[in-house]
């Protein structure tokens, strides 16, 4: 029987062991020459993080920033990951060398979140290969050309809506956040979320729940990518339960009615279902039920989430440069004009002005936090002595990029012209990353550009968006890891 004393020297001796193992993990970078925060035991640099208020995409996009050199080091936990800084590195990790980093680091057990190991988002080689190819064609510029005519549709309900609330202030996420619920519901899946009539409607409600809304929450979906031994130890979810729920019964039910009735939309439901009906070689692969909903949920709500972002950023750089809204809207209605009136999709693509918009805003507002690789062997870094081990996680902070006066100048200014065809040629390849790059760059970059575009369209072709008391003009971010303003984005439309 122990008594009091053994268990006093058995902790210390616990204590003691942990503390030495943590001071022999935390030389890593500086063996290596790598700058870095000075690590806090046990919890690395997460703790800072934490204290800092800040999400963990901005906060260490601000550390790179302050540091010199190709690379920064962060510890989470005692795991080393290693920031790239160096765009021709970036290159090499996420093309050139793809093979080696073809994989996200990122916890996944089907046991526990069948949602995130089935996605594409956190889907391993070679499977997510295979799923990636079988995807593909519903976000090809002919598919997505297709799906203007429902869009606009759900653009013209967004503008009916706003003749409603002249006057008024509205948060301009909330109301972003409707049209793309809308958006995504009937061109991906045939639904009528009818958001605008019913602002409390259930598919809004829960894809608002796919992702996290508290500090805690936050950092129990970002452990999944930096502290994944917590995730082992203590096998909480990544997508909530109830969520996941309400939505694979939606999905179910989408997919039995469009086979039941044998109508053809061409969208991701009917991809899905050929997905669902082919036989595949791999035996360990074959696409269940968990795999589909997977899918079609991780579109869902990174789809709504991030291109309602982009719409309300954009729109609030725009209540603050009058001029540049001004300049925009007389685009929009020239080019309407030139294409007889009509709101098509060659028109969209002939808003030259509006796509150095949409562009500025997703430099000046990154949305997600980091670019996520593994070192799948040993690495030697080209031109440098930098080995990287197998294993090792491996960031590219869009923050420490799209946010760097070396690439871009005056940086915190929102500047479209940065975009314009004499300009362009002056970004430096790989420092502009809104949607990754490579073979597993974001499939839906071309549905979100143009339901953003249409967005925006709508909202300032006939209508001023001017700033009132409770605007921001330096907006704060809350802590979930796609980018969000922490008190929304407040904004007046008046009726031109």
């Amino acid at each position: 029987m122990m008594t009091l004393m053994d268990i006093v020297l058995f902790c210390l001796s616990a204590f003691l062991a942990l503390y030495f193992y943590c001071k022999y993990k935390f030389n890593y970078f500086k063996l290596k020459g790598v700058p870095h925060e000075q690590p806090t035991f046990p919890f690395g640099n997460i703790l800072d993080v934490f204290m800092s208020g800040e999400p963990v995409g901005q906060y260490i996009g601000k550390l790179c920033l302050k540091s010199e050199g190709q690379f920064f080091g962060f510890y989470a936990l005692t795991k080393p990951f290693l920031i790239i800084k160096d765009p021709k590195i970036v290159k090499n990790i996420l093309i050139k060398d793809f093979h080696v980093f073809s994989n996200r680091h990122v916890h996944v057990d089907p046991n526990v979140e069948p949602i995130l190991a089935y996605s594409l988002l956190g889907m391993k080689t070679p499977q997510w290969k295979t799923l990636r190819k079988q995807i593909s064609p519903v976000f090809t510029s002919g598919k997505i050309k297709m799906m203007m005519p429902l869009m606009a549709e759900c653009g013209k309900n967004l503008e009916k809506y706003l003749s409603g609330v002249v006057g008024q202030d509205i948060e301009m996420k909330h109301v972003a956040n409707m049209y793309t619920t809308d958006v995504i519901a009937t061109c991906a899946f045939g639904v009528d979320a009818n958001s605008f009539s019913d602002g409390d409607n259930e598919l809004l409600r829960y894809g608002r729940m796919i992702f996290p809304k508290t500090a805690l929450q936050s950092l129990k979906t970002a452990s999944y990518f930096l502290a994944p031994s917590i995730v082992k130890f203590f096998k909480y979810r990544f997508i909530n339960e109830e969520v996941d729920r309400f939505f694979r019964n939606v999905f179910r039910n989408v997919i039995s009615q469009r086979e039941a009735s044998k109508v053809k939309r061409n969208d991701l439901a009917d991809i899905l279902i050929e997905i669902k009906n082919q036989d595949y070689e791999e035996s360990d692969f074959k696409f269940d039920e968990n795999i589909l909903t997977a899918q079609a949920l991780i579109f869902f709500g990174a789809g709504h989430e991030t291109t309602s972002s982009t719409i309300s950023f954009a729109l609030h750089e725009l209540c603050f440069n009058p001029s540049t809204q001004d300049k925009l809207r007389d685009e929009i209605h020239t080019v309407i004009g030139k294409h007889d009136g009509l709101l098509t999709y060659e028109a969209v693509q002939d808003m030259k002005y509006l796509h150095m918009v949409v562009s500025e805003t997703l430099r000046k507002y990154p949305l997600t936090p980091f670019i996520n690789r593994e070192c799948g062997e040993d690495y030697k870094v080209e031109g440098t002595e930098m080995l990287i081990e197998k294993g090792t996680p491996v960031l590219i902070s869009q923050d420490a990029l799209h946010l760097n006066p070396k690439y871009f100048p005056n940086p915190e200014k929102f500047d479209p012209e940065r975009f314009s065809a004499e300009n362009i040629r002056k970004i430096e390849n790989y420092t502009y990353l809104p949607f990754g790059d490579g073979p597993r760059l974001c499939i839906g970059e071309r549905f979100a550009l143009l339901s953003t575009k249409l967005g925006i369209i709508h909202m300032v072709k006939n209508f001023k968006m001017v700033g009132n008391s409770q605007s921001e003009e330096l907006l704060k971010f809350s802590r979930i890891p796609l980018r969000t303003a922490k008190n929304g984005v407040h904004m007046t439309c008046i009726k031109i």
